[in-house]
């Protein structure tokens, strides 16, 4: 089967028959499949954008050190963030999904920020048990905590 063996070939061939309105030959099972393999990753996009944002915003908040870093921790909470906008505007219906995004994505970031101020040798606070951010603050390019 085309699907299994040129993934490209077969995506083309199936944009092909719906344009020209041929869906007798559309292979329903696998496209079925992939276009809601889309929407999964549009939703992992997001949840890995608040990931990042988090364990970099955990990082900067909570480290007693590590001075080197902080610059481009700073960087990728920006960029993150922007991600994080930009693929909500592309995909609205995620929204109501960010609460619970946010709450698994921290405790995810928290584990993580550990390991990595582990890795500059560095001891730190001990993180909140939730997330002290709101979604709306995550979203707000004005958010700085500290400022």
């Amino acid at each position: 089967m085309l699907y299994d063996t040129d993934f490209a070939k077969w995506a083309e061939e199936q944009a092909a028959h719906l344009t020209e309105g041929r869906f007798d030959l559309l292979d329903l099972d696998n496209l079925i499949e992939e276009v809601a393999d889309l929407a999964r990753r549009k939703h992992d996009a997001v949840k890995s954008q608040l990931v990042r944002f988090l364990i970099h915003l955990l990082k900067l908040t909570y480290s007693q050190g590590a001075q080197d870093p902080q610059r481009q921790w700073r960087l990728s909470i920006i960029d993150a963030q922007s991600n994080l906008v930009q693929l909500l505007e592309d995909n609205p219906s995620i929204r109501p999904h960010l609460e619970s995004y946010l709450m698994q994505s921290y405790q995810r970031a928290c584990k993580q920020a550990s390991r990595e101020l582990a890795a500059y040798d560095e001891t730190h606070e001990p993180f909140p048990a939730t997330c002290p951010w709101t979604i709306e603050q995550v979203l707000d390019e004005g958010f700085w905590p500290g400022a």
